[in-house]
């Protein structure tokens, strides 16, 4: 093993640590909950407070393709339905943190999660 394959190997196991340090960071740090801001082909939409212990809420998002269901429960949002052809907002779950982003290319829908 040479010292460039050392130096590679330690410069990989680094950038492994930094990551596993975001991600512990982001999930034990960061608090969930704040507002939800929707927009359509870059223009603002609607802002929903994301809470834990209300109400479910279901709201239409009309996209430039198609309608999106939207949810809002215990204080995360989700796109529970699309009108595009992949589905891929669909398959990004349920967001709560300020930072987690939802997306629908095909509608250019964006639901992104800010503090309060």
């Amino acid at each position: 093993m040479t010292a460039l394959d050392k130096k590679i190997i330690l410069f990989a196991v680094a950038v492994a640590l930094l990551a596993g340090a975001m991600i512990a960071y982001r999930r034990l740090v960061v608090v969930p909950g704040g507002v939800a801001i929707i927009e359509v082909n870059n223009l603002y939409v609607k802002s929903v407070p994301l809470r834990p212990g209300e109400e479910v809420r279901r709201f239409t998002v009309r996209g430039t393709r198609g309608d999106l269901l939207v949810e809002v429960k215990d204080g995360a949002i989700r796109v529970v339905e699309a009108y595009c052809p992949d589905k891929v907002c669909i398959g990004m779950g349920k967001k709560v943190r300020p930072g987690e982003v939802i997306v629908c290319l095909p509608n250019r829908v964006v639901i992104r999660v800010v503090p309060e």
